[in-house]
């Protein structure tokens, strides 16, 4: 017997030869709380991931240039549902529910680059203590590539409590740790949200300045 780990109902049991054999996970959540989670799908910018009415790169990303990080992946769209399944994983600590996310986060994955080391995007001191748990790290554990943690945090502010133009006229959010050898690096940074993209690329430029031959981002949202 099975329970939903979002809802808490009764699953029937399901078997296919990927759970005998222990390469798919067990459902996490019965089909109707999975249909929550919005997968993006049909014409997106190619560089953010972000949903349009035609292929292109948007407006934000021809502002923000190219060199720096090389593309976005993103899994779901940021609709009401999957704002509040992201407040119970993020902000009430429920770190289990990163269940919900690893089927569809790992055939995203596949798009990546064969070499590729994954860099989660680091939480502050204060704010790790807080949650108990760094949501990208989870994510990017659920992937199953090597991971490199190069990133320290450098201020304990919350990015979703300020508006955009505060996020892009903020400081710098990230340093370097020493004891890292990037150079020539394939890398892919992981988070949980995209919205203005200044995270990642405050990331992807500190890692590109110490040799990494490419960097790009894999975001569980594009908001």
């Amino acid at each position: 017997m099975s329970w939903c780990i979002l809802c808490h109902g009764y699953m029937q049991e399901q078997v296919s030869w990927g759970i005998l054999f222990g390469t798919d996970p067990v459902p996490a959540a019965c089909e109707p709380c999975l249909e929550k989670l919005t997968k993006i799908s049909g014409p997106r910018c190619s560089r953010c991931s972000r949903p349009m009415e035609e292929e292109r790169v948007c407006g934000d990303c021809e502002r923000w240039g190219a060199g720096v990080l090389d593309r976005n992946l993103s899994v779901y769209s940021y609709t009401d549902s999957v704002k509040e399944i992201m407040n119970l994983y993020k902000f009430r600590g429920d770190a289990e529910l990163v269940r919900l996310f690893e089927t569809d986060i790992r055939t995203v994955a596949k798009q990546l680059p064969k070499k590729a080391m994954l860099v989660p995007i680091p939480l502050s001191i204060e704010r790790l203590q807080e949650r108990g748990f760094n949501q990208a790290e989870l994510l990017a554990k659920a992937i199953r590539r090597p991971i490199l943690l190069p990133l320290e945090r450098i201020t304990s502010e919350k990015q979703s409590k300020k508006s955009r133009r505060e996020r892009l006229a903020g400081g710098p959010l990230f340093k370097l740790s020493s004891d890292h050898l990037l150079q020539g690096a394939v890398l892919v940074i992981v988070d949980d949200i995209y919205t203005t993209g200044n995270t990642v690329y405050q990331a992807a430029r500190l890692l590109k300045d110490a040799g990494a031959a490419s960097v790009s981002s894999l975001t569980l949202i594009r908001g």
